[in-house]
């Protein structure tokens, strides 16, 4: 009898385990095969990557959607790898972009980042800069941004981006 209960107790509770599944990640967006992922949209909010692009869920996928795009354009260019010390001076801004308080470790170890991908993101963040520089003109220039915004258009016109 006691088997019976025991048995009858278990598979009650594995059937609710099927009833409340929990998403754990899942893919939000494809950029030339790239996908990009809920968990890349939280890491980016949780450690302040996208400057600029807002903090709601929409704002920061449009953000990585257009960094892709800008990064896969880099890489047709002779844009030069940054120097380390370039890296170096990345990072030391964005940590002072954090609250104070902030735990650094921890929070890139909550969201799966690792000193090696965030000197990678920070590299790809200069190349890009670079880029814009050399084919936009200069930070500041009010110009360079009405390029910069047709451009970009075309290029989410191009990845089938547009509308979303």
């Amino acid at each position: 009898m006691r088997l019976l209960i025991a048995t009858l107790l278990l598979a009650a509770g594995v059937s609710g385990v099927h009833a409340r599944q929990i998403e754990i990640d899942r893919t939000l967006q494809r950029v030339y095969g790239t996908a990009i992922m809920s968990s890349d949209v939280r890491q980016a909010r949780l450690l302040r990557l996208l400057p600029g692009a807002g903090d709601d869920d929409r704002s920061l996928l449009t953000g990585l959607e257009n960094r892709l795009l800008m990064l896969r354009e880099v890489t047709r260019s002779t844009t030069a790898d940054p120097e380390a010390a370039a890296i170096a001076a990345r990072r030391r801004d964005w940590l002072a972009t954090l609250p104070p308080g902030t735990d650094v470790a921890a929070t890139m170890a909550r969201t799966g980042m690792t000193d090696q991908t965030l000197d990678a993101w920070f590299r790809d963040d200069l190349k890009v800069e670079a880029y814009l520089t050399q084919r936009f003109g200069q930070p500041g220039d009010p110009a360079r941004d009405r390029r910069i915004g047709p451009w970009l258009a075309d290029l989410r016109r191009r990845a089938n981006l547009t509308g979303k």
